[in-house]
């Protein structure tokens, strides 16, 4: 793809021959870093990998660190008032509440970090523009990566076939968010361009550029396009409402609107396509709505959040079922597919009017800039990072986008360069004054261990992850011991992270079933009760060591000791067994093999009553459970309540037929398993003779 060309033209024609800024000069520290930092986001799946994540973070405390030595270096640091300041510290102060109130202590402290990293790369760059050439250098850097994006995309589709290319993103929806909030901003640019006129030649300048953005405009709108993406979709109509709304009013809207209606309604294309097949053969592909009344009860339930970056752990109390699936609760959401959804439930609501008001400190912002006097081109880019915001702000309504550190990276430059607009206009000292920094080298030396320990910390955090991978990967090949010498390191690495003291407790946990070792099991109760301590809101760790306590009395005995002993021993697990299962359902309530197990349970301790209880309402909470129901016909059967049983045994057979022909995941074959045959037998034999 001709990466370099088109952003060199459009560089070239950002330069103002007229500007003050002088000649070309050595990049500054912190703009080659934001520039490495822009680049790299989106090239390991959008950012979301371990190691990404981890190269983000030491970028981002590089950032900081040249940020802070000029200061230190002169004995003054510089403060810059930023408008949208009070709001972000707000929102931050809200972070660390929840953290500090967090039933995970852990995973929110992780998102604390993530949260402050952004805020601190959104003061830099509002902080450090101070030339239009530096914005032109980041907006061709991010032009080159949006056009790099799209041709990888285009290739993925017409090379390997991939129905929805995903771009270096993971996820199609994602790539189509990033490529949206790049157009609408090269949009803002083009329709403020002056027209190159009947002869090009004569001016070459504005001929190239006006090429270099139609080729931008016209890939990145059919990398969008080849998405299937809904959101992205809505996310480029709406940087595009914004950009033409602007520029040429009403005319523009309305002209928006008739491309919108032909690519959606009447030339056929990928996108189109998607929404036919997402209306006719997936359900969840519009349980949006759903999801948002669960997540709403939750706030109410929770007005001051339930911890920041918890939500994949508390939403499992509020699932909703989705008929005529297999699986009616089976598919749990990690996000409830809108970040402001998302901001309610962990933040509260206090969080919502935060975010709202640092936005509308943004929008003021750019409000002021666009009243300036300024050159065609620069009001172009202003108009386009108006656009470019609201793009990415309106997809963050229907998905989980700012979850993908590269469009996050692409919000906050956007953002940064709006909050930068008095530096850009010359007026910096307005909200600018210097603090004397006494003791230059003492506060230096802090700044710098503050730093290394926190470099410390993230490398840690990112090591304890890839030992935790590695041990997972032994444990898939049958080397336990390996496996629980990872993860062991793991826990060393990262001792607050429930994960690992699950995983280890999984190994552990193998082994016995493997050799029968009682201490392995002991172990692995002792790794569980760990993990439910660091995070008591994921049912599965309880429903794991319920299942311990389970397999420990059904193990055999060893021959010494008394046999009443072992009797008391193995009631004792399994009575702690039951207690697990109900705590993993308070937590996972609509979990059917948690109550089928713990239906067993009951009835190895002779409550009879309430292990059909147990079983009836996994079966009624989700009806296409076979094995719920197979369990409770041959519990029928044991009863001689022959045509309850062959009730159940009707429902089997019937569904199974009714899902005959239907793709299956492995969770609906789960769902699903069930030995009919035997069960008629079974019926045939309770029967009397004619």
């Amino acid at each position: 793809m001709p990466v370099p060309p088109v952003s060199s033209q459009i560089l070239n024609a950002f330069s103002d021959r007229q500007e003050t800024d002088g000649a070309r000069s050595v990049l500054s520290p912190w703009l080659v870093l934001v520039i490495l930092l822009v680049t790299f986001s989106p090239l390991l799946d959008g950012g979301t990998t371990h190691l990404a994540v981890l190269i983000i973070r030491v970028l981002i405390l590089a950032l900081v660190s040249v940020y802070l030595w000029p200061g230190f270096r002169t004995g003054a640091m510089a403060y810059h008032r930023l408008s949208a300041g009070p709001a972000v510290l707000a929102y931050l102060g809200l972070a660390v509440v929840s953290a500090a109130m967090s039933s995970y202590s852990n995973q929110s402290i992780q998102w604390l970090i993530v949260l402050f990293g952004y805020a601190l790369v959104l003061y830099v760059i509002a902080t450090s523009l101070s030339k239009w050439s530096q914005v032109a250098m980041l907006l061709a850097v991010v032009a080159g990566m949006a056009l790099a994006e799209a041709g990888w995309a285009l290739t993925q589709r017409w090379q390997t076939e991939f129905l929805r290319p995903t771009g270096t993103f993971f996820n199609p929806n994602f790539l189509a968010g990033y490529v949206a909030a790049i157009w609408a901003l090269a949009l803002g640019i083009f329709s403020h361009l002056r027209i190159a006129g009947r002869n090009p030649l004569r001016n070459c300048r504005s001929a190239g550029v006006q090429l270099a953005c139609t080729v931008l405009l016209a890939s990145l709108l059919l990398a969008v396009i080849l998405t299937g993406s809904r959101g992205g979709m809505l996310a480029l109509a709406a940087g595009s409402t914004v950009v033409l709304g602007i520029r040429f009013g009403r005319k523009g809207i309305a002209l928006l609107v008739a491309g919108l209606v032909l690519v959606t309604l009447v030339i056929p294309n990928p996108l189109r396509e998607r929404i036919r097949v997402e209306h006719e053969a997936d359900p969840v592909g519009y349980a949006r709505w759903q999801m948002w009344q669960s997540s709403a009860r939750a706030m109410i339930e929770h007005p001051l959040g339930v911890g920041v970056g918890l939500y994949q752990y508390i939403y499992p109390r509020y699932a909703f079922p989705l008929e005529g699936e297999i699986t009616r609760y089976g598919k749990v959401a990690q996000t409830p597919h809108s970040e402001y959804v998302q901001m309610g439930v962990e933040l509260g609501v206090a969080s919502l009017v935060a975010f709202a008001w640092g936005c509308a400190e943004i929008a003021r912002e750019a409000i002021w800039w666009l009243r300036q006097r300024l050159r065609r081109w620069q009001r172009g880019v202003v108009v386009g990072l108006c656009g470019g915001i609201v793009a990415i702000l309106a997809h963050a309504a229907v998905d989980s986008n700012l979850h993908e550190p590269a469009i996050a990276v692409v919000l906050i430059l956007y953002a940064g360069m709006v909050l930068s607009a008095r530096r850009l206009a010359g007026r910096a000292g307005e909200s600018c004054r210097l603090v004397p920094v006494r003791f230059g080298l003492l506060w230096a030396g802090i700044a710098a261990v503050t730093i290394v320990a926190l470099g410390v910390l993230v490398v840690r955090i990112g090591a304890a992850w890839y030992v935790h991978e590695a041990g997972l990967a032994a444990m898939s090949a049958g080397d336990d011991l390996r496996a629980a010498s990872y993860l062991q390191q793991a826990i060393e690495l990262d001792p607050g992270k429930a994960l690992y003291h699950g995983a280890l407790a999984s190994s552990e946990f193998h082994r016995f079933e493997r050799t029968g070792d009682v201490a392995g099991a002991q172990r692995a109760v002792s790794e569980l009760d760990t993990a439910i301590a660091l995070n008591p809101l994921d049912g599965r760790l309880p429903g794991l060591l319920g299942s311990v306590y389970a397999a420990l009395a059904a193990a055999p005995s060893p021959a010494a000791g008394a046999s009443q002993d072992r009797h008391a021993q193995r009631q004792a697990w399994r009575e702690a067994a039951v207690s697990a299962y109900e705590r993993a359902l308070r937590l996972e309530p609509y979990n059917p093999f948690h109550r089928l197990e713990a239906a067993r349970l009951h009835r190895a301790l002779g409550h009879r009553e309430l292990a059909e209880t147990a079983a009836r309402q996994a079966v009624d909470i989700e009806p296409n459970f076979l094995p719920g129901r197979e369990w409770l016909a041959k519990l029928y059967l044991n009863s001689a309540r022959v045509e309850e049983a062959a009730r159940e045994y009707r429902e089997i057979v019937e569904r199974r037929q009714r899902f005959a022909g239907r793709h299956k995941s492995e969770a609906d074959e789960r769902f699903l398993a069930a030995d009919a045959a035997g069960l008629e037998a079974a019926l045939e034999r309770s029967r009397p003779p004619a």
